[in-house]
């Protein structure tokens, strides 16, 4: 099912609560912001930085999402590597980056700006283990909003009897946009960040 993404707060008393400061009111949850969480049940590789990387094929609903991890920090480069990828969709099928609440998401490099284990979007927002990445520009200029990485599964990470709280097969990778794993895969990619540094960006490409 495809899930509606409207950034909510306080400003917005009406819209659906899936924004940053609305969700964690709701949720109640340990919702974070990138490099505030500990690692658990192992040892976090200290040094050096990472990031997601979303990589389009010829099928919106059949791209991938990469975690990628960079060691090290000096003058010389580091050899990065790829530590998890996992089959991503985003939007409806339409390859137009501007079609707001259909198109997959705009090129470009979008900031990481909260984690959430618990986000609590109602029946027509995110919910679960999800990543806040904001808004970002189309080519033409526009601003697609509210966009997140997530999957379909009730606050509490597990899944539920019916949609939108329930992943259902291929058709739910789906999306109003935003970037889309089914459950067990974004559990992996969580675990990736337990593992690694925070990723700070999310690039598009």
């Amino acid at each position: 099912m495809r899930t509606r993404h409207v950034l909510g707060g306080a400003a917005a008393a009406g819209a659906l609560a899936v924004g940053a400061v609305a969700a964690a009111a709701q949720a109640g949850a340990a919702n974070t912001a990138p490099g505030a969480h500990s690692a658990a049940g192992g040892q976090r590789a200290a040094a050096g930085h990472s990031y997601l990387e979303f990589v389009k094929s010829a099928d919106p609903q059949n791209s991938r999402l990469r975690y990628v991890y960079v060691p090290g920090s000096g003058p010389k480069r580091p050899q990065q590597r790829t530590v998890g990828s996992w089959r991503a969709g985003s939007g409806d099928g339409s390859k137009n980056t501007c079609l707001s609440n259909r198109g997959w998401l705009p090129n470009g490099t979008y900031k990481v700006k909260a984690f959430y284990k618990h986000h609590n979007g109602g029946r027509h927002g995110v919910n679960g283990v999800s990543w806040y990445v904001g808004d970002h520009r189309c080519h033409s200029g526009k601003r697609r909003t509210a966009l997140f990485v997530h999957s379909e599964m009730l606050p509490s990470g597990k899944q539920g009897s019916s949609e939108p709280y329930r992943w259902d097969g291929a058709g739910d990778y789906k999306s109003n946009g935003c970037i889309k794993l089914k459950p067990s895969d974004i559990r992996n990619l969580r675990a990736a960040q337990a593992r690694y540094p925070d990723p700070h960006t999310l690039r598009v490409r």
